[in-house]
């Protein structure tokens, strides 16, 4: 007996669910939208009544706008469709291809750019070896103190600036074969 109460209290339940889900359901598929006009004359819409500031609430106008379902397409349409489909993705691919194009040439300018600079500096580094060399051979004699000394800082100059040209070309060389 109270299985069969709970069963008709169940389904009445399920009844009245569904009865007031549905009306629920098709003011949902009706969507309300509202206007009102400011003080500055200004039109608005919205779906949200809430958002309405109350001084312009008594002259809100509602509108019910209904969902629109797409049309059926009759063949030809829906191969137009379909064309038009493939020619967008293969605009899109030969935009992408293009994109891709040039960041590429923008890699090889850059990589172009930093190798000049290297070698730059390589002719800077070796225009101030060939410079340190005249003043070495213009020194007077190799047994006074002061040419020694000055001949062992120019050594010394040449040796670091030979290292760092040879530092140089080693990058230069491992930015050519990236």
């Amino acid at each position: 007996m109270m299985e069969r109460l709970f069963k008709v209290c169940a389904f009445l339940l399920t009844l009245f669910l569904i009865g007031t889900w549905a009306p629920l359901r098709l003011a949902h598929a009706q969507a309300l939208f509202y206007k009102y006009v400011d003080k500055d004359g200004n039109v608005y819409f919205t779906d949200r009544l809430e958002s309405i500031p109350e001084e312009y609430r008594n002259q809100i106008k509602v509108y019910k706008g209904e969902e629109k379902t797409k049309p059926a397409f009759s063949k030809e349409q829906e191969a137009t469709e379909e064309q038009k489909r493939r020619l967008r993705e293969a605009e899109e691919k030969k935009r992408e291809e293009a994109e891709k194009a040039l960041r590429a040439k923008e890699a090889r300018e850059k990589k172009l750019k930093e190798q000049k600079e290297i070698q730059d500096r390589i002719s800077d580094l070796q225009k101030q070896i060939w410079a340190k060399q005249e003043e070495k051979e213009s020194l007077r004699t190799t047994w006074m103190v002061y040419d020694r000394i000055r001949l062992y800082q120019l050594n010394t100059g040449i040796a670091a600036l030979v290292q760092e040209i040879q530092s140089l070309q080693q990058e230069l060389v491992a930015k050519g074969n990236e």
